[in-house]
């Protein structure tokens, strides 16, 4: 078995659930705390490999009561790629289903302001139709090309 299936996806997919207040503390068997059967120095291993691959963004600081602690914690896209769960771009087929998309960028956000444009986006994206969310994308994409391709 991998260091990869033994410690680092079974972290990714408890801090894709969700850690209490986006912070992992080093020091108080918090390997076991988080569910997984982990020391602190497994844990720490972890999240060093977690943050270096870009699977995870966090801060890392040491504290003299605490020891080291991670905050911030963000699963990026990468690292919800890597757990298979996103994007899932062949999934987004509807307007229910990118709105959820966009819903779930919205919790990713790195600033309140992205957040509640991303979710007011996707309030908007579930009113619409499947027709009008097609010819949507097929004139984004569409443009999107144009810009890029010069001469098509």
């Amino acid at each position: 078995m991998t260091a990869w299936e033994r410690r680092d996806r079974p972290v990714l997919d408890v801090l894709a659930r969700g850690v209490e207040n986006d912070r992992v503390a080093l020091g108080r068997d918090r390997g076991r705390a988080l569910g997984l059967d982990l020391d602190e120095d497994e844990l720490f291993l972890a999240m060093l490999a977690l943050r270096d691959a870009g699977f995870v963004k966090a801060d890392m600081r040491e504290e003299a009561s605490a020891g080291i602690t991670f905050t911030n914690i963000l699963v990026t896209g990468r690292g919800m790629q890597a757990l298979g769960q996103w994007p899932l771009f062949e999934e987004i087929t509807s307007p229910a289903t990118l709105a959820a998309f966009l819903e779930r960028l919205a919790k990713q956000a790195e600033k309140p302001e992205d957040a509640d444009t991303l979710r007011r986006t996707a309030d908007y994206v579930r009113s619409l139709s499947g027709a009008v969310l097609q010819a949507a994308a097929r004139g984004a994409l569409a443009y999107g090309l144009r810009a890029a391709i010069p001469g098509i």
